[in-house]
């Protein structure tokens, strides 16, 4: 199993493309995994033939435990040993006589249990066990792990609770989340179970809305002029396969506004709010299975055609489940999108550990008023900043809001 991000520490083997006993190229993909992040195809890393299947279809698989073998020319499988898939020798099945069943029990009365601790020092625990312990002050150095390879699931987490009696029960109460509801079962109703990749968003996103103090301002501008030099420039583009859109435009405006206002382009960390010089922006996707952010890297620095390409292309690959870690990770600051709904105005949740995100909505077409004062069809969008009020104050995220505006009511000033 690849480990496709610093945090991932397992994935899902989602099903197999090739059986037991194919031959297969290097580079050829033999399977589908999901990550928190992705669905993508693995490919073989060496030709041969593919001997074993160690992983079952809808198998969390540990990063770095083997999945398969891939068998060279004369090449046999190699026995597999440790923990609970080690096998019995002739020895332990009383195959040298004497009394079998009561050898075989001391053995496994004297085998180790498998150690909760990995030897690089962490523990073996899955993101969620660990969001867990954390938001209950529990060390996980003392509990002790009933999962496979001795790892810490979150029953063992949630027994350590219990354990901890009442009155630490009561001032859990109010920071420990509320358990879901059963299923009602009622005709009519189906039990769909969320994929890997919607758990970690709802866990992540539950988490940013309860620990980040969230602020909001929207603005609302007015992009008849920039929807004119969309037509003019399309118009004049077309010979060179470039076709902008409004969302590249928006894009363009957010990631030059942020050099007024750095502290937008900040990430809150553990030893203080990290200022980026350059803007990393993040640009959420939707998936059948949930979202994704890839990145485009410093936005401000980079053309409007250059965006559109960009934006495409990440787009195109992250819906088919091609990008690699380093082109979803990392981003400084997001723009969600929601205008191409028909969505006239709606709030975003902070993609943590960033400061902000915009949430840019539909171009409406409403009354307005000219210079003089007649009333006048106007082209208007509805943009909403979320910021994190330990990074940014309110009125340093209105004037952001309002040089957004700026721009993109003058937008030949994106283009220049």
């Amino acid at each position: 199993m690849p480990k496709m991000g610093d945090a991932m520490e397992e994935g899902t083997l989602l099903r197999w493309l090739k059986s037991q006993g194919d031959e297969v190229e290097a580079g050829e993909p033999i399977a589908e995994i999901e990550t928190d992040k992705v669905t993508m195809e693995l490919e073989a890393e060496d030709s041969g033939t593919l001997a074993e299947l160690y992983a079952e279809e809808g198998q969390d698989v540990p990063v770095g435990e083997a999945i398969a073998f891939i068998a060279g020319e004369g090449e046999e499988v190699p026995e597999r040993g440790g923990g609970e898939e080690r096998e019995e020798t002739p020895a332990e099945e009383g195959g040298s006589g004497g009394e079998p069943e009561a050898a075989t029990a001391t053995r496994e009365e004297e085998r180790p249990a498998p150690s909760t601790q990995r030897t690089d020092g962490h523990f073996r625990a899955s993101p969620i066990v660990r969001r867990l312990a954390r938001e209950n002050n529990l060390d996980l150095s003392k509990i002790k792990g009933t999962g496979p390879q001795g790892r810490i699931v979150e029953r063992d987490v949630r027994a350590a609770l219990e354990r901890g009696g009442a009155e630490a029960a009561e001032e859990r109460e109010e920071a420990a989340p509320r358990p879901a509801p059963a299923p009602a079962g009622e005709p009519g109703t189906e039990l769909v179970q969320p994929s890997r990749m919607q758990k970690i968003i709802g866990e992540r996103m539950q988490q940013a809305k309860r620990e980040i103090p969230h602020f909001y301002a929207t603005i609302e501008a007015d992009v008849g002029e920039l929807a004119q030099l969309r037509r003019d420039l399309n118009e004049r583009l077309a010979d060179e396969g470039i076709k902008l859109s409004v969302n590249d435009f928006v894009m363009k405006a957010c990631a030059l506004a942020l050099r007024k206002f750095p502290m937008l382009n900040a990430l809150w960390t553990g030893d203080g709010i990290e200022v980026h010089e350059r803007v990393d922006l993040a640009m959420a996707v939707a998936l059948e299975s949930g979202l994704i952010t890839p990145v485009i890297r410093d936005a401000a620095n980079k053309t409007l055609s250059a965006i559109s390409a960009e934006a495409k292309d990440l787009a195109s690959r992250a819906r088919d489940g091609k990008l690699k870690p380093e082109e979803y990770q990392g981003g400084t600051f997001t723009v969600s999108n929601m205008g191409m709904f028909g969505v006239e105005s709606f709030s975003a949740i902070i993609n943590p550990p960033q400061a902000a995100i915009v949430a840019v909505s539909s171009i409406v077409r409403r009354p307005g008023f000219d210079e003089e004062g007649n009333v006048v069809p106007v082209d208007s969008m509805k943009l909403t900043l979320s910021a994190d009020h330990r990074i940014v104050n309110g009125a340093e995220g209105a004037q952001y809001m309002a040089e957004v505006r700026r721009l993109l009511e003058n937008p030949m000033l994106l283009v220049v």
